[in-house]
């Protein structure tokens, strides 16, 4: 007999959950391309089985994706408990474009399949399998609820299935056997415990309170602060997603870093920075008035050992010099702003502070939080950066061509931008909202545009280099 199995969601696991609603839906993802001949078969289609049965193998080191949510009764705080109906042609789905399947229509699949919830009652997870991409090549979407993982616990699950050599040990899946779930009474006597337990752990936060205090309440004034109504926000969006993605040689982007200065994620604000001012002036919005235009800037609390399931990642919010014409003026900026993020603020510690206090307590505190920052419009828009792999990865041969990350967006914004390097690629991945950013594209492209003049200041302008660093010296 098999011993019964939950497991609790932390308070920030939770709370993704709590953020969820039909019109928001809350999980990561990234549409992956790869090139197809190594898994084509004699009639032209892909081995689609061959797919199914690696995948279900992968699946015995990620258990989390076998399970499925319970609730606590009363308390209402949801537990993994293993899914007994588990059915792996429910997740991995399987469709194909109509010709020619190029680049544009794929977006439009991408999208679509964004724009779906995943179905509570099941693990939450789905790959779709897009076949008959142009060039000879296909594409994975893969999606996941937040509550499951982060953008880098997200990287290390998708280390299950890729490996950096062509050649792949294959077999047959093992056979797989659902532990019950506890009780109803079982669930609460085990919460009630563990909160319990948590009232007595506190008498040891006094040496963090005195040490992190600040910090909390840096990020309680942050998620506080009244942000600007601008045409990058809105009351309420819609539930239909537009995907678009570019991708930019990681080499060029360092050498922007290099002769301009900051690190890549400066280059990567002040890339994005530039092209929302100019999204914003074809729109005729006065640029040189806006304040205070936050980004929400994810990071990564993960330590070494920390695990690959779950979120451990805290709030920084960076002020976005949307009103500074000069360009170089403007890295500057972003610089101070990053520097001072980074030396003198001590919100991530102080946000970890506020997540442990949660977990023990109630998740409450953070969901309130959060939830005020979205309704003040605390950040404008979403941009996260998460570090990949520098070779090429490959499913059973098949080498992955691209990966273009996924951000969620809040009820009050229209765009997310995700970043994803790669191979000696930085790929971005822009969420939208359908309806309230149908020109999505334009944003690209005036990013994209954004990138080519830094590049091309960066390579040709000395004097340039020279004042950004030494103003990056000075920065506090």
């Amino acid at each position: 007999m098999m011993e019964p199995f939950s497991e609790r969601l932390s308070a920030l696991d939770a709370i993704f959950l709590d953020l969820e609603s039909e019109t928001v839906p809350m999980h990561v993802g990234a549409a992956l391309v790869f090139d197809a001949k190594p898994l084509t078969l004699a009639n032209g289609g892909l081995d689609i089985d061959r797919i199914r049965n690696y995948t279900l193998t992968a699946l015995e080191s990620i258990p989390r994706y076998r399970q499925r949510l319970a609730w606590v009764p009363g308390l209402n705080h949801p537990v993994w408990v293993d899914d007994d109906r588990f059915n792996i042609n429910f997740h991995l789905r399987h469709t194909r474009l109509p010709r020619p399947g190029d680049e544009r229509m794929l977006k439009r699949v991408v999208g679509r399949v964004f724009s779906q919830e995943l179905d509570r009652s099941r693990p939450l997870w789905e790959f779709w399998v897009v076949e008959g991409v142009e060039k000879d090549q296909f594409a994975m979407v893969c999606k996941a609820h937040h509550c499951m993982v982060d953008g880098v616990a997200g990287v290390e699950l998708l280390q299950e299935l890729l490996r950096f050599g062509p050649l792949q040990p294959e077999r047959e899946p093992r056979p797989w056997t659902a532990r019950p779930a506890p009780s109803r009474m079982k669930l609460l006597r085990d919460e009630l415990e563990h909160r319990a337990d948590g009232l007595r752990e506190l008498t040891h936060f006094m040496p963090r309170l005195r040490k992190d205090l600040g910090g909390a309440i840096g990020v309680l004034r942050s998620g506080m602060k009244l942000g600007p109504d601008t045409i990058f926000t809105a009351e309420d969006i819609s539930p239909y997603r537009r995907f678009d993605w570019t991708s930019f040689d990681l080499a060029d982007v360092k050498t922007i870093k290099n002769a301009l200065g900051g690190t890549i994620n400066d280059v990567v604000l002040v890339v994005t920075t530039t092209a929302i001012r100019r999204f914003l002036e074809a729109r005729h919005v006065d640029v040189d008035r806006i304040e205070d235009f936050r980004a929400f800037l994810p990071v990564n609390l993960r330590k070494p050992g920390g695990g690959s399931i779950g979120n451990q990642v805290a709030m920084l919010l960076a002020e976005l010099p949307v009103s500074e014409p000069d360009p170089i003026e403007r890295l500057r900026k972003i610089i101070r702003v990053t520097t001072a993020l980074k030396k003198e603020s001590n919100q991530p510690a102080g946000a970890q502070l506020l997540e442990d206090i949660a977990n023990l307590t109630t998740r409450k505190l953070i969901l309130g939080i959060s939830r005020a920052a979205i309704r003040r419009r605390a950040y404008s828009i979403v941009i996260t950066n998460v570090p990949g792999p520098p070779l090429e990865l490959h499913l059973l041969g098949a080498t992955m061509t691209s990966i273009y990350p996924l951000v969620p967006i809040p009820p009050t914004q229209k765009l997310g931008v995700a970043l994803f390097s790669y191979a000696g690629r930085l790929c971005w991945g822009f969420n939208a909202d359908w309806e309230r950013f149908p020109d999505v594209h334009e944003f690209v492209e005036l990013l994209e545009r954004s990138f080519e003049e830094y590049l091309s200041r960066a390579q040709g302008a000395p004097e340039a280099r020279s004042q950004a660093r030494g103003d990056a010296t000075a920065a506090p």
